[in-house]
């Protein structure tokens, strides 16, 4: 234009456009079509083809830098730490390997399949509920590929999964994960529930979430606080959400904060802990060792799930009977006991 002395108002209507969708051609927000590239060619110069081929070469840019953008988002280095998809060998190959772990052509359809999950999830907000879309859809795919890996489950049975609880329950005795997580696993499979146990990339502090994995429910926990207490009253309340619950939307929680909740989650906590503790319920009593242990014996629990109740209702201070709890480690993606140093 500066070289043919033309201004904007020479270009518009040569161009056959408007002054305005002229400003937007120019800014890169007007698509080039084929009859703009033809008036181009007639009034700056160069062939049509010469423009198509710059457009075409511009969106590619465009969706480039957009895959870009939303390859740095996502948890890269701790996704090729867990073992989920191969180390890139540079920004290019980032973008590739990103959506082969997601098995996506582009983003719309990492939107469409992922990213609107989290967007649809109930979950409770709160400045220690730290979801980023990047980091928890990774857990989520993460979590799609060990249940997809495993052999063909039945029907989703929730009469079989009910009769299943007091055998579940007796399951946070087992001190290591090393086996309980595996009978957790091969249990609930019988009645149709995926289970998956993971570890979250940082920017994704779910405890654990219930959600819908085709035509079955899947139950992912992270271990997020490496205790058993925590572990088993998560795993309890995500079985709440799938037997009292519609899973048409994932059920996303953090547990840190049983306070400021809604229905949802008073349902989920409140099954978790009459199932675990309403057999014979904590006394307000002498809460020493002793009674602690009996407690736990009389539920068929740990002694470390009545800990963390008492500790949840005040009636322990957070630091107290902590010896009682058991800890867990990840060993990349397996969970395992903490040895005591």
């Amino acid at each position: 234009m500066s070289e043919r002395r033309l201004d904007l108002d020479d270009l518009a209507p040569s161009l056959g456009l408007s002054a305005s969708d002229a400003r937007r051609l120019l800014a890169g927000a007007l698509p080039l079509t084929v009859a703009i590239a033809r008036n181009l060619s007639t009034t700056v110069g160069g062939t049509t083809e010469f423009w198509l081929t710059r457009e075409a070469q511009y969106q590619d840019d465009l969706a480039r830098v957009q895959a870009d953008k939303w390859s740095q988002g996502l948890p890269v280095a701790q996704m090729v730490k867990f073992g989920w998809m191969e180390k890139p060998s540079s920004w290019v190959d980032q973008i590739d390997e990103c959506l082969r772990f997601f098995d996506v052509p582009d983003i719309g359809t990492w939107e469409q399949r992922y990213d609107r999950q989290v967007e649809a999830a109930h979950f409770r907000s709160s400045p220690s509920f730290d979801l980023e879309a990047g980091a928890t859809t990774a857990w989520f795919r993460a979590g799609d590929l060990v249940a997809e890996s495993r052999a063909d489950l039945p029907p989703f049975d929730s009469h079989a999964l009910n009769e299943l609880l007091p055998r579940l329950r007796d399951l946070t005795r087992v001190p290591q994960p090393e086996r309980f997580v595996g009978d957790l696993v091969r249990l609930c499979a019988g009645a149709g529930l995926h289970v998956v146990v993971l570890p979250t990339p940082k920017g994704c502090s779910a405890s654990g979430v219930a959600r819908r994995l085709g035509q079955h429910p899947l139950i992912q926990l992270s271990a997020r606080h490496l205790t058993d207490d925590h572990l088993w009253f998560t795993f309890f309340h995500e079985v709440g959400h799938v037997l009292r619950h519609n899973l048409e939307m994932p059920f996303i929680d953090n547990l840190d904060d049983r306070e400021d909740i809604d229905g949802f989650e008073e349902e989920a906590n409140d099954f978790a802990s009459e199932f675990l503790i309403g057999r014979a319920p904590i006394s307000r009593g002498a809460l020493d060792r002793r009674n602690i242990i009996r407690t736990a014996h009389a539920n068929s629990i740990s002694p470390g799930i009545v800990v963390g109740q008492l500790q949840h209702r005040g009636l322990l201070r957070r630091e107290q009977f902590n010896y009682l709890k058991r800890r867990y480690v990840w060993n990349g993606t397996t969970l395992e006991t903490r040895r005591r140093s």
